[in-house]
């Protein structure tokens, strides 16, 4: 009796999602299978075939929506921080936009005609800091991908209306 009281309180403590999603539809097959052909050794079988093939497909499943979740949740963050910046400050990201990425070398930088405030503000707000290239030859601005992200559709929404 003390065993099965561990084994439902280790159940019941789970906190993992595929594996509670299974213990219960699996459960449930092995209960369907039983009633319907009163041979528990088959209902049996039945509950630890579907286990893992529930648990691995049930955890994909919550992996899936939790990625879309944070993706989702990451974009309304940056269209906030978007929103709330200055004009000088969307003028500086437009012309990343305009550039066609989201870094910038210093001398690109300094042939845009955006304010130098502007710049400075989105460095200290952590939107944009400077970086190397890949090679290592020049320093560049790098700006927050999400951010560009937003500020690129934006864009393509006001072109295309």
């Amino acid at each position: 009796m003390k065993s099965i009281e561990k084994w439902a309180d280790r159940i019941y403590a789970e906190n993992d999602f595929g594996r509670g999603i299974a213990t219960s539809l699996s459960g449930a097959i092995g209960l369907i299978v039983y009633l319907v052909t009163d041979d528990w050794v088959i209902a049996a079988f039945s509950t630890i075939i579907s286990f893992p093939i529930i648990r691995i497909t049930s955890t994909r499943i919550n992996e899936k929506v939790e990625r879309k979740k944070k993706r989702n949740i990451d974009k309304e963050n940056a269209l906030h921080i978007y929103e709330n910046l200055s004009d000088e400050e969307k003028e500086v990201i437009n012309s990343y936009v305009s550039a066609g990425g989201s870094v910038l070398t210093w001398g690109q930088m300094n042939n845009q005609s955006v304010s130098s405030a502007a710049v400075e503000s989105l460095i200290q707000r952590e939107i944009l800091w400077s970086s190397m290239t890949a090679d290592g030859m020049r320093e560049t601005f790098a700006l927050d991908s999400n951010v560009f992200d937003i500020a690129n559709e934006k864009c393509t929404a006001n072109k295309s209306s």
